[in-house]
């Protein structure tokens, strides 16, 4: 089993405990990281006031993957992301970080606020281009930056949006 099915399958075990109640929200938060950690998984769990699972975040050796993440200390502050969208994943890259996240929002709307999000933060667009029907690409430079967002239509429910930001190659 991958530590990805792993993950997902602990994950799931996890978030049936927390439909047990009964219990404060902390003593909830403990349990289910405490099964988590049965399987070797590093978890922080979160439910808000109505008890339900808010975030969940689960560190492993490349990064952090989970439900609702944040973005870490250092990420750039002129890479601004969408409120909406809810982040799934986040790993360092070469000088800069990967983030992967999921957006209700149609690709023609995430491509427009991504545009209208990086220029406005002084990043000028070098590159757009659909490889694929259900696949686009924008890029951005800034200084010694760049930023490159995949934007994938798998047919369901939600987008799968790919932001990579690093240093200029060379």
């Amino acid at each position: 089993m991958t530590f990805s099915s792993k993950t997902v399958l602990t994950l799931c075990a996890a978030l049936l405990l927390a439909a047990c109640g009964g219990d404060n929200a902390e003593t909830r938060e403990a349990k289910m990281e405490k099964e988590a950690k049965k399987h070797g998984i590093d978890a922080d769990v979160s439910l808000d006031d109505d008890g339900n699972v808010e975030t969940v975040e689960i560190k492993t050796g490349s990064g952090t993957v989970g439900r609702n993440l944040n973005l870490p200390d250092g990420f750039p502050s002129d890479v601004v992301l969408a409120d909406s969208w809810q982040i799934m994943s986040v790993a360092p890259a070469a000088g800069g970080y990967m983030v992967q996240a999921l957006s209700s929002d149609s690709v023609d709307a995430v491509v427009s606020e991504i545009r209208s999000s990086f220029t406005d933060n002084g990043w000028t667009e070098v590159a757009f281009e659909q490889t694929a029907p259900n696949m686009s690409r924008i890029g951005f430079e800034k200084d010694d930056r760049m930023t490159n967002a995949n934007i994938i239509n798998s047919g369901g429910p939600q987008l799968a949006v790919q932001i990579l930001t690093m240093k200029k190659p060379g």
